[in-house]
């Protein structure tokens, strides 16, 4: 491959991590921030929904990481770092189904 292809797989990648971040980032700000509705009768649902919406969007771009990240040289820090978003995606449903079978 050429180095300009090189180049520009890794400003995709770095984009795309960048998107990630701030889509991940706002997801915990809506978490923390958002109030809970008075009138309803789970009044913190909102915050939840919120919060686990951001979260799907920012699991979707982490996949696009990992694809991006995937065609670099097996063994490649880039390639590494590429996961990263993937794996803390998988681990958020890790703990939601954990906490879901758990809670009973």
């Amino acid at each position: 491959m050429t180095a300009e292809t090189d180049e520009r797989r890794t400003l995709l990648l770095m984009a795309l991590m960048a998107l990630w971040l701030a889509t991940y980032g706002y997801s915990v700000f809506l978490l923390v921030t958002t109030k809970p509705a008075a009138s309803a009768a789970l009044p913190d649902m909102n915050r939840i929904v919120g919060f686990l919406g951001w979260q799907g969007i920012a699991g979707m771009i982490a996949f696009a990481c990992w694809g991006v990240g995937w065609s670099f040289p097996k063994g490649a820090g880039i390639r590494r770092i590429s996961a990263v978003p993937l794996v803390m995606a998988l681990a958020l449903i890790v703990v939601m189904v954990g906490m879901a079978v758990f809670s009973n």
